[in-house]
C-alpha cells in the first residue's frame, strides 16, 4: 500500500543520513529496537515510525491534536482499572520489531512497572489515532491494518479536521472499532461533537467528542 505524499519514507537499508548526530541502520536491511529509540530521541519534534519496511516521518502534531489526546488520556484514566494505564505518544513494537507511535494507548500496567522501554502490541487493549493533515492515509488505512494484524482488540480514530463524508457532523468525530479476528476491525460507534454515547466496551465511560476539544 502506498504511503501518503505528506509523509516521507525511506527503505530500512538506506544509507546513514549525512550530518545526523545519531547512528542508523548499523545492521544492513534492519533497524534495531535500540536504533529506533535513538532515532526518536533526536529531539527535532518529529515522529519516526517503521511500517512494513518503510520509515514514516511525521512532523510534530499541532496543539489541537495534542489537547484532544491529553483530554482523552485523562478520560480513559478515570475509566480503567488499576491494572491498566492510559499513555500518549509512546512507542509500540509490532511483532517485537520497531513499529509505531499511537497518539493514545491503553496498556497493561505491569510491564511498565517492570521497566519496559517500549510497549509490546500484545499488552495493548486500545490504540487511538488522531488524524492530522500529515497522517491522513496512515491513520485511516495503514495503521488500522497493522493494529488488527497485531491483535489489538480495539481501535479508535478521531477526525478533528473537515473530511470527506463528514456531512453535517460537528468536529471532532470519533469512530470506534472492535476487532473481529476473521474480518478485521468492525465499526461499533460513530460519535460527533455534541453527541453522547455510553460505552461499555472496552471500558465503561460516557463519550462526547466536544468535551475532548474544549479548551
Amino acid at each position: 500500500m502506498a504511503m501518503p505524499a505528506q509523509t516521507s519514507e525511506a527503505p530500512v537499508n538506506a544509507d546513514k543520513p549525512a550530518g545526523r548526530p545519531f547512528t542508523l541502520w548499523q545492521t544492513p536491511g534492519e533497524l534495531s529496537v535500540d536504533e529506533w529509540i535513538e532515532l526518536n530521541a533526536h529531539g527535532d519534534g518529529s515522529r519516526y515510525e517503521l511500517i512494513d519496511g518503510s520509515l514514516i516521518v511525521s512532523p510534530a502534531p499541532p496543539p489541537q491534536h495534542q489537547w484532544i489526546g491529553d483530554n482523552l488520556r485523562q478520560l480513559l484514566h478515570t475509566a480503567i482499572g488499576d491494572e491498566l494505564a492510559a499513555i500518549t505518544a509512546t512507542g509500540v513494537l509490532l511483532d517485537d520489531s520497531p513499529g509505531v507511535i499511537p497518539d493514545v494507548i491503553v496498556v497493561e500496567r505491569q510491564p511498565i512497572r517492570d521497566g519496559a522501554r517500549l510497549i509490546s502490541s500484545g499488552w495493548v487493549h486500545l490504540a487511538v489515532e488522531i488524524v492530522s493533515k500529515s497522517t491522513t492515509v496512515t491513520d485511516r488505512r495503514v495503521k488500522p491494518i497493522k493494529y488488527a494484524e497485531s491483535g489489538i482488540p480495539h481501535f479508535w480514530r478521531i477526525e478533528m479536521l473537515p473530511f470527506r463524508g463528514q456531512m453535517n457532523r460537528r468536529l471532532p468525530v470519533i469512530y470506534t472499532y472492535a476487532l473481529d479476528k476473521e474480518t478485521g476491525y468492525q465499526l461499533t460507534h460513530q460519535v460527533a461533537a455534541g453527541e453522547t454515547v455510553e460505552l461499555t466496551d472496552p471500558f465503561k465511560l460516557t463519550l462526547d467528542p466536544a468535551k475532548l476539544a474544549e479548551i
